[in-house]
């Protein structure tokens, strides 16, 4: 009887027409997919492509764990900083009317970011970013866009297709560690970014990096805006870059899972402004936006 049976299930199951991909077409348990599936693609996909799939399916229970990703084209910089992004670093945008068509856009990491706030002119000569109303609202205002995945090769050389992710899980460079006496960093912890301006009373330094390295002389006088990596269980007013001193706050994401080597403060500082010392710190977990 068990052999009769297990036949009979077989010779039905071989009976079934290929259908249009649907899991069960009993509603309201159906697990059905869109019938607009297209031709492969003989290269690879343009970003409007990416950003209007052919299929999609649709499922009665909510996302675990999900992670949103969104693709974005980087302009090319005369000194080839982006060549230099990884896995693991926070990117920014510009605000850029060329780049409203899908055309690419100015991204930068984080040692780029600040080199920008540090270097950029307008054409009178003064620095763009002075206050911050420049810097988040300005005719070239900077948002915070996401923390890198990967790097989509599109075989060209003087452009890059990044993968980032915007939402969900995510592995992000450890820039941020507590100050002597504050604890370790912990799971469920708030990574923050701050802004923050420097001027003669918190900046003694004579000279800074570029994101490849590179030094160069930095004017005393000289005021501007710098982002970093914060905790909001160091708030010591006196240090400069506490908490409470931060002009503007962006929440980063919630620490998932944590490396158990802890960075030394040299090489957080040194992270915020070269690429290469950005990328040899380890990776933690985060969730985004959640």
């Amino acid at each position: 009887m068990y052999l009769k049976k297990e036949m009979t299930s077989t010779a039905f199951l071989s009976n079934i027409a290929p259908g249009r991909g649907d899991v069960n077409s009993s509603p309201p348990f159906s697990f059905q997919s869109s019938i607009g599936i297209k031709r492969n693609y003989a290269s690879l996909p343009s970003v409007a492509a990416l950003q209007n799939p052919s299929l999609h399916n649709r499922v009665p229970e909510p996302s675990v764990n999900s992670t949103a990703r969104a693709p974005i084209f980087a302009r090319p910089f005369s000194r080839e900083f982006e060549k230099h992004y990884v896995e693991g670093d926070l990117l920014f945008v510009q605000e850029d009317g060329r780049a409203a068509n899908g055309n690419q856009n100015v991204v930068m990491n984080l040692p780029v970011l600040n080199y920008i706030l540090k270097t950029q002119k307008r054409p009178d000569g003064t620095l763009r970013y002075k206050s911050v109303e420049d810097v988040l609202w300005g005719n070239q205002a900077i948002h915070f866009f996401g923390i890198m995945n990967n790097d989509m090769d599109t075989g060209s050389k003087w452009q890059r297709l990044l993968n980032v992710n915007v939402r969900g899980r995510s592995r992000v460079a450890r820039l941020w560690q507590p100050d002597l006496g504050a604890g370790q960093l912990k799971r469920g912890q708030i990574l923050y970014l701050g802004l923050f301006k420097r001027d003669e009373a918190t900046d003694q330094s004579k000279s800074f990096e570029d994101p490849n390295g590179a030094r160069y002389p930095l004017a005393g006088d000289v005021e501007y805006y710098e982002v970093r990596a914060i905790l909001e269980c160091c708030d010591d007013a006196r240090d400069p870059n506490a908490f409470s001193n931060a002009e503007h706050i962006i929440p980063v994401g919630v620490v998932s899972q944590v490396s158990m080597r802890k960075p030394s403060k040299s090489s957080i500082d040194k992270a915020h402004q070269t690429s290469e010392a950005c990328k040899s710190l380890e990776r933690i977990e985060v969730l985004m936006r959640i």
